[in-house]
């Protein structure tokens, strides 16, 4: 049971990045894992009297990893229901929806390719990447817990930026 708000920011603190990874891993989308991290934690509030302290760690992996497929079973995006348009005009918003998924999709991949590449040439830079600008883990705390110095943190960022962009802005520029 977790019926202290001290409890839960702690439960919140030690949990949040778990649960932004898990709804990334499934979404692929940053801010949509954002919001259902948040959506995640806003269920844990409501039913923090029922959740045993011992078993919170795989109650909010399974709520995360439902919405993130609930998200994605409904084609990317939320319910949302229409009132009183006119045909034409739906059809229109329809096309548009469309052309915004499909340019979404071309983004999606696109940015995977390029993740992808950099694993492939650094594994450091990337999983130092990934925590800073993905994750927005610190840097300090970043360069405690891989044991490294800040600086290297920070080389590796500039390192990888720089490489990113000799690789890609050619590509990024033509989307």
């Amino acid at each position: 049971m977790l019926n202290t708000e001290e409890k839960f920011q702690e439960i919140y603190e030690q949990y949040k990045n778990l649960i932004l990874k898990v709804a990334y891993d499934l979404t692929k989308d940053y801010h949509t894992a954002q919001d259902i991290c948040q959506k995640v934690f806003e269920k844990l509030y409501g039913y923090q009297e029922h959740v045993d302290e011992e078993k919170v760690k795989s109650w909010l992996v399974v709520v995360a990893a439902n919405e993130a497929r609930d998200y994605c079973r409904k084609g990317g995006q939320y319910a949302v229901l229409l009132s009183g348009t006119a045909e034409l005009s739906y059809l229109m918003e329809y096309e548009n929806c469309i052309e915004r998924h499909l340019e979404c999709k071309v983004r999606k991949e696109f940015l995977d390719q390029m993740l992808e590449g950099l694993r492939k040439k650094n594994v450091n830079w990337y999983e130092v990447f990934m925590l800073a600008e993905y994750l927005e883990v610190p840097r300090k705390v970043i360069a405690k817990r891989r044991g490294i110095s800040l600086s290297t943190v920070d080389s590796y960022l500039r390192k990888t930026k720089k490489w990113l962009t000799s690789h890609y802005q050619k590509e990024y520029d033509e989307l």
